[in-house]
């Protein structure tokens, strides 16, 4: 069944060092992740907050110090009553990341909120693998992990958020095996199983995650 989790966790990473700043003296946002799984490498777009930009130039100076980071750009900084918002083009290597054990192990990873030295992850993933690969190697890596799963049921039970179509696919991928790690079938074998063609498959594929993935963020509040 895939369920959803929030997972708070510190380890070695750029992140740990805002231990030293409270929640209100600064978050980030992680906005936008794209993985270069061939390059190894991620493309990440976050938002920070702060109220003293002294504490914004330590934040880069944190960030850009760090080992994994390849790049960091600020591309606009904008000045609120109570705060300083600051957008960051962040480029970073996977290796030794949370993202990259997730993503290779077939996890929706929805959000990710640093603060307080913590990271804050909702995820969306079958709970047979968050259970029995995921989690082991989450309390192997990380020096304090706390996973709370919420009681929001089976994703793919919304019916009708989905049209017929996509959620006779959708639900045989799940079936067959294609949301597994490793995966049972591939694109190509579940596309024949359709009778469709791989791109048809992938696009509504993409496109009934995406809704219902969608529907997950915006009940978090």
């Amino acid at each position: 069944m895939i369920r959803s989790y929030n997972v708070l966790l510190s380890h070695d990473d750029w992140t740990l060092q805002t231990d030293k700043y409270e929640e209100d003296e600064l978050k980030v946002l992680i906005k936008i992740r794209t993985p270069s799984f061939e390059k190894m490498e991620e493309n990440i777009i976050a938002e920070a907050y702060v109220r003293d930009p002294m504490v914004l130039n330590e934040l880069i100076n944190i960030i850009k110090s760090n080992n994994r980071v390849i790049k960091l750009k600020i591309i606009e900084t904008v000045r609120t009553k109570n705060e300083l918002r600051a957008l960051m083009l962040l480029s970073a290597k996977l290796k030794g990341g949370i993202s990259e054990l997730l993503m290779n192990k077939g996890a929706y990873y929805i959000s990710e909120r640093i603060s307080n030295g913590l990271e804050r992850w909702s995820l969306v993933i079958d709970d047979k693998i968050f259970k029995e690969i995921i989690l082991p190697d989450l309390k192997e890596y990380t020096y304090n992990l706390k996973v709370i799963e919420k009681d929001d049921g089976n994703l793919l039970s919304v019916k009708n958020l989905l049209t017929s179509k996509e959620f006779e696919i959708i639900y045989k991928a799940y079936r067959m095996g294609y949301f597994d790690w490793p995966k049972k079938v591939d694109l190509k074998e579940l596309s024949e199983e359709l009778g469709i063609s791989k791109a048809a498959t992938l696009q509504a594929l993409r496109r009934a995650m995406g809704k219902l993935i969608r529907n997950y963020v915006d009940n978090l509040t």
